[in-house]
């Protein structure tokens, strides 16, 4: 028998330890969050067998790694509720975007990862800069554009703008208390999407 060459040395570890991708790092990313774990680079470089700066190269840095995840937690959220949201226009947006407040308010992971630090997660489903906020109204708007298409519903102000504003009172239903301190009656989430949509 033929020595083995390093190649075929090297394709044999491959098969029995492939190595790690950026989507390995947010598929671990994931599980961490959802079993409520504070998510270090550090211990999630060495899990997956890579360096600091290679992850760092991969997510760009904690935030956007943290909003990654949640984002990908939240989409699949949202678009399993758009596949079984009933009827269409305005009543199919009001429909999904009360769901959507109603489990996420439900969420034990997010809900775990509020309590932790308010303050921060705050950041990184709210701020300016937050993958979360500005994919939910990329989301949010294209939802809308769909139904504009499909139905004879006219919305009162132009899709952008409806879905920022939707996303905003969904975090306000959400994240109140911790924004400002302001407890919202979360009952009346659907009064406050049919007020705005209408």
């Amino acid at each position: 028998m033929q020595d083995e060459t390093p190649l075929a040395r090297a394709m044999a570890e491959r098969d029995t330890n492939p190595q790690a991708t950026p989507v390995d790092a947010l598929k671990l990313g994931r599980k961490r969050w959802r079993e409520g774990e504070r998510i270090q680079l550090g211990s999630v470089a060495q899990e997956l067998g890579i360096n600091r700066a290679t992850l760092f190269r991969w997510v760009g840095n904690k935030e956007l790694f943290l909003g990654e995840v949640i984002w990908s937690y939240c989409q699949k959220m949202f678009e399993d509720i758009l596949e079984r949201a009933p009827g269409k226009g305005a009543d199919y947006v009001i429909y999904v975007c009360e769901q959507l407040v109603s489990e996420m308010m439900a969420s034990e992971p997010l809900s775990v990862f509020i309590r932790q630090d308010p303050e921060y997660a705050i950041r990184i489903l709210t701020s300016k800069s937050s993958i979360v906020q500005s994919r939910f109204i990329v989301a949010m708007a294209d939802m809308i554009r769909q139904q504009l298409e499909i139905s004879d519903w006219s919305p009162p102000i132009v899709p952008d703008d409806l879905a920022y504003l939707l996303v905003r009172i969904g975090e306000s239903f959400l994240y109140g208390d911790v924004i400002s301190g302001q407890i919202t009656d979360r009952r009346h989430t659907s009064t406050a999407f049919r007020l705005l949509v209408s």
